[in-house]
């Protein structure tokens, strides 16, 4: 059976380091038989050499709130267990960090504050009051949305290149401009969002991964839980930028406003897609990660089965 932690290892996970009076562990008391309360742990922190802690990050330490309590205390130290692990996510969540983390919360309420704010939950109601977008995204059909591909261009150039008078391959281009037309409406609605919620990550270079990653977007922000929520979310198969250096910066900036990313896992991830995940996470917001389960018929249609004899 392992052993509990003991009170020493506590505020050494508690602050990220070693005690900088590390001498005053062999006289460190043992957890008050009463609890611990607010005075008794700086009077601990002090004597290790680790600053003190405010009210209210005490009072976070005890209850997962911030208002601080008089007389309100740890009663064991597995209270403090929970504590100090309580404080060591969010400095995780925010930081990445545990010793930078204790440095920026433990020592500043409104800090604290600001950041315990970012992890509670949000009241629906204030989302389904909101006002309608001024400029709103023109929904493209999930069938066209590949029209916004680069790919798409390059095969219909070549057609009319070997063949001018191609009148399919001048029906389709002329399909292709207006939807990229529509495609360039919406990233300047998306420029001029107020605000946004979700950023979809995505890697698509295939008809078939803009059809799915657009049906799958309509299928998650049109549910019936998320419907009536008025969600602004950031859906890559609606928008087109000609210059890629222009869709990497307003990209950039749409994954920067966002409150957190759904990643896409598809048959081929990306390193730009994978840094989308990762930026989220270095922002201190989070991610949903979808792993799709394939059918029996995806597999074998993605296994390069031998020849029949």
């Amino acid at each position: 059976m392992d052993q509990p932690p003991t009170l020493g290892q506590l505020l050494e996970a508690l602050t990220g380091q070693r005690p900088p009076l590390s001498p005053a562990l062999d006289v460190l008391p043992s957890f008050p038989e009463g609890g611990l309360g607010y005075s008794q742990l700086n009077e601990l922190l002090l004597l290790l050499g680790y600053d003190r802690v405010t009210h209210s990050f005490f009072q976070f330490l005890v209850d997962d709130t911030l208002e601080y309590r008089p007389g309100c205390g740890l009663r064991s130290i597995e209270d403090l267990e929970v504590g100090v692990e309580r404080a060591r996510k969010l400095s995780l969540l925010f930081f990445g960090n545990v010793k930078f983390g204790f440095k920026m919360l433990a020592g500043d309420s409104d800090q604290l504050s600001h950041y315990y704010e970012g992890t509670q939950p949000l009241d629906p109601e204030m989302f389904k009051q909101r006002h309608d977008p001024i400029h709103p995204v023109d929904p493209i059909p999930a069938d066209e949305t590949y029209y916004l591909g680069y790919v798409v261009q390059k095969d219909l150039d070549k057609r009319l290149k070997d063949n001018p008078g191609d009148a399919a391959a001048l029906s389709e281009k002329g399909h292709l401009e207006r939807v990229r037309d529509r495609g360039i409406r919406n990233q300047r609605a998306y420029l001029v969002s107020d605000h946004l919620d979700v950023y979809v990550a995505t890697s698509m270079r295939q008809r078939h991964e803009y059809v799915e990653v657009s049906e799958f977007a309509d299928a998650v922000f049109k549910s019936e839980r998320l419907k009536d929520l008025k969600l602004r979310w950031f859906d890559p198969t609606q928008a087109y930028c000609s210059d890629r250096i222009d869709k990497g910066l307003a990209e950039a900036l749409m994954l920067k406003r966002a409150q957190c990313t759904l990643y896409l896992a598809q048959e081929s991830d990306t390193l730009g897609k994978d840094s989308e995940l990762a930026s989220t996470l270095a922002q201190g917001k989070p991610v949903i990660a979808y792993v799709p389960s394939p059918t029996n018929e995806d597999v074998l249609n993605s296994v390069d089965l031998p020849p029949e004899k």
